[in-house]
């Protein structure tokens, strides 16, 4: 459907765009695959040139390259020669706020094919990722460690993005100890530490998970102040600590899955124990927002759910942790603060 430039889109023209939006979400997901960014870090280059230090077919590069004008991540300084625009800049690895990895992991499989059932999900209520996937998404990255690993630094930078709010609206100098429940791989819990450095850690997180955090924390020079714990938060051993950071946990689970983690940190929590949710809140039903298109991704891949700040009270009021204040941070997240009851 051609536009004529400089004219305004007609809705039909705007709805054909976003009907096709998934085209542009893979044409970004390959550049960022590719590297193509990093290897344009430094300047425009040939396609051809590209192609054959990537070692792909040069016709199909250079129409992926012409594919990322569309999608706004490339530019063309003349007929076959690229350059990144100022959104392109942010596939690029290990730069401040890189999207790289988020690129690479909505669109691969753990996360592509369940869209693709997302009428199922809505005709159940419930995720379609066993159908996609043929498990949980946990135990599609458990048989892919590669894409299990781009997750977890895709993770790693939203940790980035919100963890300066965290430590800039908190202070957690009065907590002796500081537990991370869910942390990965510690990224935030190692700003917090930074930050803080009469606090200890504690990375709580499944066994396979936290075996991988320790190399990190190693490599972080933050090995002699973290005690990294494997367990699963719906069983009993939740660790003992004075504060404890809960960081896009509750939004993979639905209610009842929740309220247990909830109550298992709370007998587990000593008495006057702090409690830091970090998560999006939903802030209403009727104007358009991010958190209503992320919500349904949680219903797709993980059975979970973006909540707003009513539901998030009565989850925490349910399991005897009381709601002290809701803090709004310029990253998108809220960090909710609650005590033990």
């Amino acid at each position: 459907m051609n536009f004529i430039p400089d004219e305004k889109p007609s809705p039909t023209q705007q709805l054909h765009a976003a009907i096709t939006g998934y085209w542009r979400t893979q044409v970004i997901g390959t550049v960022a695959r590719l590297g193509i960014a990093d290897l344009l870090a430094t300047g425009a280059r040939e396609s051809d040139s590209l192609a054959a230090e990537l070692g792909v077919h040069p016709g199909a590069l250079f129409r992926l390259l012409r594919g990322g004008i569309s999608a706004g991540i490339l530019e063309a300084v003349s007929e076959r020669t690229f350059a990144l625009t100022a959104m392109g800049e942010g596939l690029r690895s290990k730069v401040p706020g890189s999207l790289r990895e988020m690129a690479i992991t909505q669109s691969a499989p753990a996360h592509w094919l369940p869209w693709g059932l997302l009428p199922e999900a809505v005709r159940t209520g419930r995720s379609p990722v066993q159908a996609a996937l043929g498990s949980d998404i946990w135990g599609h990255f458990a048989r892919h460690p590669e894409e299990a690993e781009h997750f977890a630094q895709a993770m790693g930078n939203l940790s980035g993005l919100v963890a300066s709010e965290v430590t800039h609206h908190i202070d957690f100098a009065p907590f002796a100890r500081v537990a991370d429940i869910g942390g990965s791989h510690g990224d935030l819990l190692a700003q917090v530490l930074r930050a803080h450095p009469s606090c200890r850690g504690i990375l709580f997180d499944l066994p396979q998970v936290a075996e991988g955090a320790k190399t990190v924390l190693e490599s972080r020079g933050l090995a002699s102040r973290v005690d990294v714990v494997a367990g699963s938060f719906f069983e009993p051993g939740m660790p003992s600590a004075e504060a404890y950071l809960l960081k896009h946990i509750l939004h993979d689970w639905e209610d009842d899955p929740s309220l247990t983690l909830l109550r298992r940190l709370h007998e587990a929590a000593p008495s006057g124990a702090r409690l830091f949710v970090v998560e999006l809140v939903i802030p209403d039903n009727r104007n358009p927002d991010p958190t209503h298109l992320i919500d349904l991704n949680m219903l797709v891949v993980a059975d979970g759910r973006e909540r707003t700040t009513d539901e998030f009270r009565a989850l925490l009021a349910a399991t005897s942790w009381k709601v002290e204040r809701i803090i709004p941070t310029r990253s998108g997240v809220s960090i909710i603060e609650a005590v033990k009851a």
